[in-house]
């Protein structure tokens, strides 16, 4: 009995964790800014390195630059995820016709919900 419990606990926290990570792979590529709004956290930080040098941005200043990004064909996947408690991990990648997002998240557990704290982002030419 306690096998199936914790199996079931494991099942369900795995698809919770899932839903920030869903949101944003299904949101990002359509533009989706409300369902990406609810995968961060109000604080969290988007960063990358852009020409050498370390960009920041808000998740306000981060919603409005996807809003501007053009509509593209692109495949998503998730690479890997773990946790430990009310912390987590994301690799997940976004796949565009000429570039690729390698994505990294760090989630925190807050009120029974998965959220995203930051992203770290490279974008790789093809």
């Amino acid at each position: 009995m306690e096998t199936t419990t914790n199996k079931t606990e494991v099942e369900a926290e795995t698809q919770s964790i899932l839903l920030p990570i869903n949101d944003y792979l299904e949101g990002r590529p359509v533009k989706d800014i409300e369902r990406l709004r609810r995968a961060f956290h109000p604080d969290a930080y988007i960063r990358m390195v852009m020409e050498g040098k370390l960009v920041q941005w808000t998740v306000p200043q981060y919603l409005d630059a996807v809003k501007t990004a053009a509509l593209q064909e692109c495949q998503s996947e998730v690479l890997s995820y773990s946790w430990d408690g009310d912390t987590a991990s994301a690799h997940v990648q976004l796949t565009f016709p000429t570039f690729r997002f390698i994505d990294r998240f760090n989630l925190v557990k807050l009120d029974g919900k998965w959220l995203f704290m930051d992203k770290i982002s490279y974008r790789q030419p093809l």
